[in-house]
């Protein structure tokens, strides 16, 4: 059967700027990553500033498992929803290579800056007692892809 039959259970494709919108609006999703045949998903706060994805990742302890599946050169996909309802969707998938910022580059302002503008993200995360360790991450985004359902189509 043709997929416009199914459109309003399997979602049609989003256009760029409302993918830009809801990455912008949202600011947080599920990072998924795997090591070898272990997968592993983390809910996260995100930045995004029209072109890449930007990740925080605060370690609280030492026995944080996010540590041991992520890293420099990995490819990772980010999950971006929002939900209404069950005919009222948007879903984005990120897929890209992630790469640590480090603190002297030129890059970590500007990402710090992105997640303060639109992620559930503080910069006084830096400050805070009990946080061991802030890193970084630029998710470097290959592909974009969204579906959505609108409640007024159905």
């Amino acid at each position: 059967m043709p997929t416009e039959t199914y459109g309003q259970w399997m979602g049609t494709p989003m256009d760029s700027r409302d993918i830009d919108r809801l990455l912008t609006d949202t600011g947080w999703g599920v990072l998924s990553l795997a090591e070898d045949d272990e997968p592993y998903s983390i809910p996260v706060s995100f930045g995004y500033d029209g072109e890449d994805v930007f990740l925080a990742l605060i370690r609280d302890s030492p026995e944080n498992t996010k540590f041991e599946f992520v890293d420099d050169g990995q490819r990772a996909r980010l999950l971006v929803t929002d939900i209404g309802g069950r005919f009222d969707w948007q879903s984005i998938a990120v897929t890209g290579t992630s790469r640590a910022l480090s603190r002297d580059s030129g890059e970590w302002d500007n990402a710090v800056e992105t997640l303060d503008d639109n992620a559930w993200f503080s910069t006084d995360f830096e400050r805070a007692e009990g946080i061991e360790e802030i890193t970084v991450w630029r998710l470097e985004t290959d592909e974009i892809r969204g579906l959505e359902v609108k409640e007024d189509e159905n």
